[in-house]
């Protein structure tokens, strides 16, 4: 069974950093607007979350989640921006920002692309 954490950890990035090291099976999803960062007891930015997650993780168990909703926000085209940034500015290969945007989610669903 596969188990994925919203929101980076929302508040226990470090924990779950823990998790995902010795599980394989636990995935860790993106969303939202991440402001609990601005709250932890060390500097923890979209970009240090995507490099340290990245780096225990890989990009198979990183999964961009948008937040969104259809009421009455939308869609939340900034922190798309947001990530899709933080993964061009640590130089994550193309074919590892496709998993994290779109593959790995499709993957755990059984969609085909």
């Amino acid at each position: 069974m596969d188990f994925i954490i919203p929101h980076f950890g929302c508040g226990h990035p470090r924990e779950l950093l823990f998790l995902g090291w010795v599980c394989e099976n636990v995935y860790v999803d993106t969303s939202g607007s991440n402001q609990w960062m601005r709250w932890m007891p060390y500097p923890f930015t979209v970009d240090s979350a995507f490099a340290k997650f990245y780096q225990t993780f890989g990009p198979e168990r990183i999964i961009f989640g948008t937040d969104s909703s259809y009421f009455p926000r939308g869609f939340a085209i900034d922190y798309l921006k947001e990530q899709n940034k933080a993964v061009r500015f640590l130089s994550i290969p193309d074919e590892h920002a496709q998993l994290i945007f779109g593959g790995n989610m499709a993957r755990l669903l059984q969609i085909e692309l």
